[in-house]
């Protein structure tokens, strides 16, 4: 009995030569909340990150053209939560992390060698866009998520004690 030889696999539309993944800062904020339940006090500070995920890869057409970089870039809100207890112990939940619609993509001819400027000012700009939105990304997340966390857990958040006038 004679068996058929398998098929050539079909040649590659374009093949990964390079890889990159990184993340990026744009802003962070700790916010610190005194909670009161039932006549007794815990410190928590909630850790807010905004960053932003890269990856950039490297693709090489299958006919032998010039190589090209595509780009994906996606911004993030990393909420973190850590308290005090009443003993003095410190700890923090495990970080959540939510996708923003704040995203970018593109593709573009390969110059030179690492030569991956477009992506780069595109990240620069999803960056410092995140950045200049922190205060109203921030806020918003207090309101949508961190209040209505203290509250379904029936603990207030303490006021601010007035500063007292200096003395003369």
């Amino acid at each position: 009995m004679q068996t058929a030889t398998p098929p050539a696999p079909p040649s590659a539309a374009e093949v990964v030569v390079a890889r990159s993944d990184h993340t990026t800062v744009a802003a962070n904020l700790d916010l610190p909340l005194t909670l009161v339940k039932a006549g007794r006090r815990e410190q928590m500070v909630v850790r807010r990150v905004l960053f932003v995920n890269a990856a950039v890869t490297q693709v090489r057409p299958g006919d032998g053209g010039v190589d090209r970089y595509r780009w994906k870039l996606a911004g993030f809100l990393e909420r973190q939560y850590c308290l005090r207890s009443l003993t003095g112990q410190f700890a923090c939940t495990t970080p959540e992390a939510e996708a923003l619609p704040d995203k970018a993509e593109g593709e573009a001819p390969l110059a030179a060698a690492g030569d991956f400027r477009l992506a780069v000012a595109a990240e620069g700009l999803l960056s410092s866009t995140l950045a200049a939105r922190s205060e109203e990304i921030f806020a918003a997340d207090r309101q949508a998520t961190v209040d209505p966390l203290l509250k379904a857990a029936g603990v207030a958040v303490a006021k601010a004690a007035p500063k007292a006038a200096p003395r003369r």
